[in-house]
């Protein structure tokens, strides 16, 4: 959230002149961080108490701070990295252009509640740029910030352990976790009553405005009909969808017939939000992804709540949803080159692999189709204004492909184009901010060395027994371990000189390769992949027009060449999809 309007009244009631702090300070930068917009009240980290904290510290050190240099984070978690106002806070920082000199907060665990590394990196980070850290709650020494800095991790971690306890307690006791109920419920006392006491008990009740869609829809899928025709109807129908989604769509349509919730079985402590190490869209690095995975299915705590539909209903409906899985023809799982690249330009959603092995009377075809369509038809059907439909029809991947290929092997031939933006990811802030903090980390471990060094002396001078030197010993063994961990994440992730070098070896070899047999080369499928996601970012097409845009190392607007029989295959492509979708779109 970027300065959030909810807050402002109570920045107004201190500022003099738009500034809360001293009105004939200098000027600063404020950083909050709050957990959401109910924190907005009073409490320790609520937003009126940390305005006051930050208005205190200003006028005490003389310094005053503007509305729009206010930067506030929330719903953010632990980690810094993924804090978005925090981030445009230090990109301002960096900037030549900075409009301040200091930064102002009410306490260091404000800044991060990560004591490992995360808060010693963001200060001496400002420290190295010239810009002081100001504190409401002050500390005088680095020893003291370590201390306050392991209470806050304490802190964390406890309450971290705290509310799954809570939670655990909660479902073992046959009460709900759930803070938003599912759709065609909600939540009731132990009466089952909407009663206050509602969201502390938390039980289930039945809506049964909403569970007769529900009834509805699990009737339908037995019956055999298609998610899709279903998400339809109810969309034509003027039924209101769930409050997270606009519009009535397949999916939603599954996940409820994949939900054991509706047969009477709500199951707790069943996903485990984790982060994983994930391949990032060059192929070549990692990036850190949030996720959920499914704990073994003995951890689960089953919940009893009142059933919508019967266990008979229930399986039955997900034995036809099996069934149509296993019938449907479109589940070939086969490879694409440009998969994710490719965005429509009339609609702007991402084409999606298509094939068809059967003709129209149901024989197989000897000539399987392959292609890439858009999606937009079968994402958005008849309730989407006429105007707005998409125009674009099926390519072939032959035609795709090979245009896309012979440009990357055209820019290829003339290399230094490729190697200039490989030299630009290599100085990029992201890159810099990667290098920055695996120099903080090894700064960090070679001062746990002097550490234990020291620690020794101390235990030979007789400043502790050997219990208490163990102790302190494991205590430092354990965080030069965590350090050590995450600069091993990050080596991973940056791009050293070494890779670039490497990189760069890869695409002159291929370059001289190309000039020496003067054709385009045709390396294997996954190799293709990777030096096309190496150069290219997006790939902006139009089929009717036949045209395609690239952006990323390589960029330009190019034709799409095509043979008769290619536009032959693309125009009935186009007409069968239009006519098993009955849209109102006409070529």
């Amino acid at each position: 959230m970027a300065n959030p309007e909810f807050f402002k009244a109570n920045f107004d009631l201190l500022a003099v002149d738009g500034c809360i702090g001293d009105p004939n300070g200098e000027y600063a930068y404020g950083y909050l961080r709050v957990s959401g917009d109910d924190q907005a009240d009073e409490g320790r980290s609520g937003l009126p108490r940390q305005i006051a904290h930050l208005h205190e510290a200003g006028c005490k050190h003389g310094y005053k701070i503007p509305w729009e240099f206010v930067f506030a984070d929330d719903y953010t978690g632990f980690e810094f990295e993924g804090r978005p106002q925090l981030k445009e806070l230090r990109r301002e920082l960096h900037s030549p252009n900075r409009r301040a000199k200091a930064v102002v907060m009410e306490h260091l665990d404000r800044l991060s509640r990560n004591a490992d590394w995360h808060q010693g990196f963001l200060l001496d980070e400002m420290n190295r740029l010239g810009v002081a850290s100001v504190f409401w709650k002050e500390f005088y020494s680095r020893i003291e910030r370590v201390v306050l800095g392991a209470i806050a991790q304490e802190g964390m971690e406890a309450e971290k352990q705290r509310m799954m306890e809570g939670n655990l307690h909660k479902a073992r006791s046959g009460r709900v976790t759930a803070r938003v109920p599912a759709y065609g419920y909600r939540l009731v006392d132990a009466n089952g009553n909407e009663s206050p006491l509602a969201k502390k008990e938390t039980y289930y009740g039945i809506y049964e405005e909403e569970a007769i869609i529900i009834r509805l829809i699990f009737r339908r899928i037995i019956a055999g009909d298609a998610m899709r025709k279903i998400a339809l109807d109810l969309e034509m129908s003027g039924i209101k969808p769930p409050k997270q989604y606009k519009h009535w769509e397949q999916t939603q349509i599954r996940l409820f017939i994949k939900s054991e919730v509706y047969k009477g079985e709500l199951y707790a402590h069943r996903w485990l939000h984790t982060v994983l190490q994930k391949p990032s869209k060059d192929g070549f690095s990692t990036r850190p992804v949030k996720c959920k995975i499914e704990r073994p299915r003995e951890e689960w705590i089953l919940i009893p709540v009142p059933a919508i539909i019967s266990s008979e209903e229930w399986d039955a409906a997900n034995r036809m949803l099996e069934q149509n899985q296993k019938m449907a023809r479109r589940n070939a799982k086969e490879p694409y080159l440009l998969t994710g690249l490719v965005r429509c330009a009339h609609c702007g959603y991402t084409y999606v692999g298509t094939s068809k092995r059967y003709g129209k009377n149901g024989e197989l075809r000897k000539n399987p189709y392959r292609g890439y369509r858009c999606p937009y038809t079968g994402i958005r059907p008849k309730y989407v204004p006429t105007s707005d439909e998409c125009k674009n029809s099926h390519v072939p991947c032959t035609v795709l492909d090979t245009a896309v290929w012979n440009i990357v092997c055209q820019a290829l031939l003339e290399p230094k184009m490729l190697i200039d933006a490989l030299d630009g990811d290599a100085t990029s802030e992201h890159n810099r901010q990667l290098e920055a903090q695996i120099a903080f980390l090894e700064r960090e471990l070679s001062g746990k060395d002097k550490d234990d060094e020291k620690l020794l002396r101390a235990y030979m001078a007789g400043a502790f027994d050997e219990h208490e030197y163990a102790a302190r010993r494991r205590l430092l063994k354990e965080e030069a371990t965590r350090l050590n961990e995450e600069l091993v994440r990050l080596r991973g992730d940056v791009l050293s000189p070494q890779q670039l070098a490497e990189r760069k070896t890869a695409i002159t070899t291929m370059s001289a390769q190309l000039r020496a047999q003067n054709i385009p080369i045709d390396p294997p499928f996954d190799l293709k992949q990777r030096i096309i996601k190496l150069v290219v970012d997006e790939i902006t097409l139009d089929v009717g027009s036949g045209w395609l845009r690239v952006d990323g190392a390589i960029r330009g607007t190019f034709p799409i060449e095509t043979t008769p029989a290619d536009m032959g295959l693309m125009h009935r492509s186009a007409r069968n999809s239009r006519e098993r979708s009955g849209c109102l779109w006409r070529g």
